[in-house]
């Protein structure tokens, strides 16, 4: 276990208002997709029964633990999943809440007061995908599904309704099937071959190429059940298939509820299959092309979701979509797939260790805020982007040694560093130290404001100091003398445009004057001293 990761979680534990658990048992968690080679990952409980004030009430945080994060899914090849092990066995912290949030806009604030408070420790990484979301969604009759992955805050909203959408969209087919009469023994496993039905068949999709065979299912009393829309764009055929492709790979269904034609599929097959399958009016069918294995067992799986659809929702583990769907992951796991780690011996905390994170615990992220927004008049907007990217204190530094704009500091830090980034430009290459030297030159009236961007892309480009990139760019301070000759050789040079539009004219000479100063001095006084001469030189 370690040390590094223990304290990190106490201090989460402190922040949180949580008890701690003074004796840790590292228990397994069963992980049979792959994504953790040893079967199983290692996870302890650290705290239990804290909170955090989201819109003036406190939510429930249930437990705090650590865990080993497990390797990254990377691509999928017919049968075969690769993964990356390059997080594989990183500590990770899991805060869960009480099943208290009511509103998508709730537990979007839920969630990013969490991340706040994480991320105003300074010790957690950065970048999409460090801090993931998992959601549990349930509504009246429905039941628990969690959807996983989540790594923007605003996907949120959308997915939880979305979610609710869902369930009750599959109460309304339980509540349909059981007006129809639909028992479970009724959707019985009767799988039958009928690849000579499709022997000559037109339509690509159920072209036979080498061991593959041509499957399907009769489904009583389910005509229009695949049809119905059970999230935005996304109908119940669709979401048996993404099940079925889950479990076995297979690319997808064809189900009678969907217009066949448009496959190449003919009247004359869909008349002889309803009579090979028995299909009688009311009922619907399924159809899979693959090898006879896993034709079956796709099959096998379509009558298994079709009864799970006489009880309503069923207890699922889902992946977040980015537009706002999610799709089958695997079957709701409960908590008794943890199970007691034999290899690893219980920890005693020991109390000096807490007493010693207590002492050095930070300040809560939402009075940061707030004391950001007083003390330097800067939005709530860059209060937040601050401490979510972990750059208060170089923010203070700076803004505090060197005297400069605090709003113009925090654009820097927060916008121009990231246009730059867009832009290709390494901006993880230039260190604070870097970024606290820019300021300084701009302190002293060294450079300019224009001048900054361009010097920040010559540091990241290459490991030279900030003097040597000046140079690079041709950058030096622009005395008020030299400004004052050069803004009167360009309006000596265009008095007839100055006699003739007067103050219009400010505008194409001030592009003239910046495009040779741009960097040296400060824009504003450019600016005042050109309109100074043009008042002038109209008058002359």
């Amino acid at each position: 276990m370690s040390d590094e990761a223990l304290e990190i979680g106490l201090e989460l534990v402190l922040l949180l208002k949580a008890n701690v658990v003074d004796e840790l048992h590292v228990c397994r968690k069963n992980y049979l997709d792959g994504s953790v080679p040893c079967g199983f990952q290692r996870t302890l409980i650290i705290g239990l029964n804290g909170s955090i004030p989201v819109n003036g009430k406190e939510v429930p945080i249930e437990t705090i633990c650590i865990e080993e994060d497990a390797a990254r899914k990377i691509r999928e090849e017919r049968n075969t999943v690769y993964y990356r092990l390059d997080r594989l066995g990183i500590p990770l912290v899991e805060i869960v809440t009480a099943p208290c949030i009511e509103t998508p806009e709730e537990l979007m604030e839920a969630a990013f007061r969490i991340g706040l408070l994480l991320r105003s420790t300074g010790k957690v990484r950065r970048g999409i995908g460090t801090i993931r979301q998992d959601v549990n969604v349930s509504v009246r009759d429905g039941a628990r599904v969690e959807i996983k992955g989540v790594q923007k805050l605003e996907w949120l909203p959308k997915l939880a309704r979305n979610e609710v959408i869902r369930q009750l969209s599959l109460i309304r087919i339980k509540d349909e099937l059981a007006r129809r009469g639909v028992r479970e023994e009724d959707l019985k496993l009767d799988v039958k071959d009928v690849t000579e039905v499709f022997r000559k068949t037109r339509s690509r999709l159920l072209k036979q190429r080498g061991d593959e065979r041509v499957l399907a299912v009769r489904l009583p009393k389910f005509s229009g059940i695949l049809g119905i829309e059970v999230q935005p764009g996304k109908r119940f055929g669709k979401e048996i298939a993404e099940k079925v492709h889950a479990v076995t790979g297979l690319a997808g269904i064809i189900h009678s509820d969907e217009n066949l034609e448009e496959y190449g599929i003919s009247a004359e097959e869909i008349s002889e299959l309803r009579l090979t399958l028995g299909v009688n009016e009311g009922d619907a069918f399924v159809l899979v092309k693959a090898p006879r294995e896993t034709g079956e067992r796709a099959l096998e799986i379509v009558v298994e979701r079709a009864r799970q659809s006489l009880r309503g929702v069923p207890n699922e583990t889902r992946r977040a979509l980015e537009n706002g769907n999610s799709e089958f992951l695997r079957e709701l796991h409960g908590g008794a797939r943890l199970y007691p780690d034999t290899d690893t011996p219980p920890i005693r905390l020991n109390p000096e260790l807490i007493d010693s994170v207590a002492r050095k615990l930070p300040e809560y992220p939402w009075n940061i805020k707030d004391k950001l927004v007083k003390e330097y008049g800067i939005s709530e907007e860059f209060a937040e982007k601050l401490i979510l990217e972990g750059k208060v204190f170089l923010f203070r530094e700076i803004v505090d040694e060197y005297r400069v704009d605090p709003v113009f500091v925090a654009s820097v830090l927060l916008q121009t560093l990231k246009a730059l980034e867009r832009e290709g430009v390494k901006v993880e290459e230039v260190t604070e130290e870097e970024l606290k030297e820019v300021f300084r030159q701009l302190s002293e009236n060294r450079i300019a404001k224009e001048a900054i961007e361009p010097l920040i892309a010559k540091l990241a480009e290459k490991r030279i100091s900030v003097e040597e990139a000046l140079k690079e760019l041709g950058i030096s301070p622009l005395s008020e003398r030299e400004l004052e000759e050069l803004v009167g050789s360009i309006v000596s040079e265009n008095i007839d445009i100055v006699k003739e539009r007067g103050e219009r004219a400010f505008s194409p000479l001030m592009g003239m004057i910046m495009k040779q100063v741009r960097g040296r001095i400060d824009g504003s006084k450019v600016a005042e001293v050109l309109k100074r001469k043009i008042r002038e030189g109209a008058g002359g």
